[in-house]
């Protein structure tokens, strides 16, 4: 479905983790607490009440047992996924399995992923992809993305309320989410352009909620070759600055959400010497810095697969060539006009 470099296939197989990194505090009455929430949003149409609800959808990804088949694609392919989430003893267990294309299966329980796929090559091995970055959505989303209210379909046999993201500005794309009214779970998404097109949808085909899971349910059921992976702690900006690249424009919003950094006298060097991950709570870019001269060659490269817009670009300095990619949901000019400002300190 989507498409992406190669150094991004290999950052993302090592990302897994990222969106879904905020530790839970769940407790038997999960279920009761997200469908507290706020006082009683479903008949409000206010852009706090539409916030309340996001609020209580963040809740349900972390704090939920699930399990569901989720339908997911966009113009040219569809891909189903076998989803299983729950929460024991305050640790987080999330099983993703897909039915359909090349067998491969995700597990995490905490911060520890497995990864399963047939073989030894590099394939897309997603997270939850209902869960990208909604989960960790800043207060402040509010000045990025206008919110609004419409009534609900009926999705995977539950009733819904809508909700409408929409960009206050060209950089990113907009959001229609379905949520459930009874939990507040994400049941369908659709990512849309500028137009209102549909570049994007995810949506739960089934699902039950709230009943319980036991252990087995996270045990890997394929078998293949096993990646087990993390994502190294975050490191902060002036960290970044010191090894001596910074990013000369981001869109309104973007945060430092997550780096990678190595050593580049390392005689061994494995990935890329910078890897830094952007959000504004809703959408992610992603940079990476490589040593061109230590790396496979590859094009330079400006294109858009789908809702993922990709760049790559070299940049000599210092009698050193450096590959610069960026990959982002986003459009394809807010992608480039990144690349373009990523430069040595």
């Amino acid at each position: 479905m989507r498409c992406y470099s190669f150094v991004a296939l290999l950052w993302l197989t090592l990302s897994a983790s990222v969106a879904l990194s905020a530790p839970a505090a769940v407790s038997s009455s999960a279920l009761a607490s997200t469908t507290a929430g706020a006082q009683d949003p479903l008949n409000s149409q206010t852009p706090a009440d539409a916030r309340a609800w996001l609020n209580r959808m963040s809740h349900a990804f972390k704090e939920l047992d699930y399990q569901g088949v989720l339908i997911y694609g966009d113009t040219q392919q569809w891909e189903t996924l076998s989803i299983t989430h729950g929460v024991m003893n305050g640790v987080e267990y999330e099983r993703l399995y897909h039915l359909t294309g090349e067998s491969r299966e995700v597990v995490r329980k905490g911060h520890d992923i497995t990864c399963i796929h047939p073989g030894e090559h590099v394939v897309r091995l997603t997270q939850n992809p209902l869960a990208q970055g909604f989960v960790n959505q800043t207060s402040a989303i509010d000045a990025y993305y206008h919110l609004s209210m419409e009534p609900g379909d009926r999705i995977a046999g539950r009733d819904t309320q809508q909700i409408i993201v929409s960009p206050r500005d060209a950089y990113r794309y907009g959001y229609r989410l379905w949520l459930d009214q009874e939990s507040g779970m994400l049941l369908r998404s659709d990512l849309i352009n500028q137009q209102g097109t549909v570049l994007e949808r995810f949506q739960f085909a089934e699902i039950r909620i709230g009943e319980p899971l036991a252990a087995s349910e996270f045990e890997p059921q394929s078998s293949g070759h096993r990646v087990a992976s993390h994502i190294a702690g975050h490191e902060s900006k002036s960290s970044l600055t010191n090894q001596g690249w910074h990013l000369g424009w981001l869109p309104r919003g973007f945060m430092n959400a997550a780096s990678q950094l190595r050593d580049s006298s390392n005689p061994a060097p494995e990935g890329a010497l910078a890897t830094l991950m952007y959000t504004d709570g809703l959408a992610a870019i992603t940079v990476f810095v490589d040593d061109a001269g230590q790396q496979e060659p590859m094009p330079v490269m400006s294109q858009q697969w789908g809702v993922t817009g990709a760049v790559v670009k070299y940049l000599k300095t210092n009698d050193t060539t450096y590959r610069i990619t960026v990959v982002g949901e986003v459009p394809l000019p807010t992608v480039e006009k990144i690349a373009m400002s990523v430069m040595p300190q």
